[in-house]
């Protein structure tokens, strides 16, 4: 930008304000959703009566977990904000709508599905072994994609999109994996149904692994074709898991 006077001084505030204002939206509505949901569920279980029928506790932990979720995305995101003023070229926008069409779904249902377990009795009471099998996923894929997030800086978008001078980034998780967000991502989904012995929400996770595995996929091509060095970077690094694949 270039310029004299006070005029490029104001305009970056009211543009910071802007992405400010338009980042804090997004997570203050998911934030909202996941207290109505909290706040629906023990509602529906108070009016039935069922309160103390059904043990809380892994619904409460459950819910922290997608709250310890929130928080990492947010703390982890270093990105500009949305809007024409700050994107880049972005290709297969459909992906990123498809993944969230399934990703939300992945998050409420499994809450249904406990209660119906444990209302009707569809298979035998909560196994605490496999709710710590879900938990350790969930955390670890929540880490290991914020830790990708935050390692990519401006260069983290939702959708597949180059930046203008984009650049290749090898720090962090990205000395190893290539993809670590969404290597995250995945373990995240095959964990949190587990947290709640919700087996007939696995269904959702195997359609989301097989969505990001084809987004990847997608992105890799694009990197190829528009990254200066990316197709050097594949024959030195795994896609998602180190020295596998």
């Amino acid at each position: 930008m270039t310029g004299t006077g006070q005029e490029p001084e104001k305009e970056p505030e009211k543009e910071s304000g802007r992405k400010s204002g338009r980042d804090n939206e997004g997570w203050i509505y998911r934030g909202i959703g996941l207290l109505i949901l909290l706040l629906s569920f023990e509602t529906w279980n108070i009016l039935n009566g069922r309160w103390n029928s059904l043990n809380q506790l892994p619904l409460y932990i459950y819910f922290g977990v997608l709250t310890v979720y929130l928080l990492a995305e947010r703390i982890s995101y270093r990105g500009p904000g949305g809007g024409p003023d700050n994107t880049g070229k972005q290709t297969k926008k459909w992906t990123r709508y498809l993944l969230l069409l399934f990703w939300w779904p992945l998050l409420i249902l499994p809450v249904l599905e406990y209660s119906l377990v444990h209302e009707y009795g569809f298979y035998p009471g909560y196994n605490f072994s496999v709710a710590a099998v879900g938990l350790a996923l969930t955390l670890f894929g929540t880490g290991l994609r914020a830790w990708g997030l935050w390692s990519l800086g401006k260069y983290f978008s939702a959708h597949i999109e180059i930046r203008d001078g984009h650049e290749l980034v090898e720090k962090g998780p990205y000395r190893f994996i290539r993809h670590p967000a969404y290597a995250g991502n995945i373990l995240q989904t095959a964990g949190i149904p587990l947290i709640l012995n919700a087996y007939f929400s696995l269904s959702i996770s195997a359609v989301l692994i097989l969505l990001f595995l084809y987004r990847l996929k997608l992105e890799e091509e694009t990197l190829i074709r528009e990254v200066k060095g990316y197709e050097d970077y594949l024959k030195r690094t795994s896609r998602l898991i180190p020295k596998i694949w």
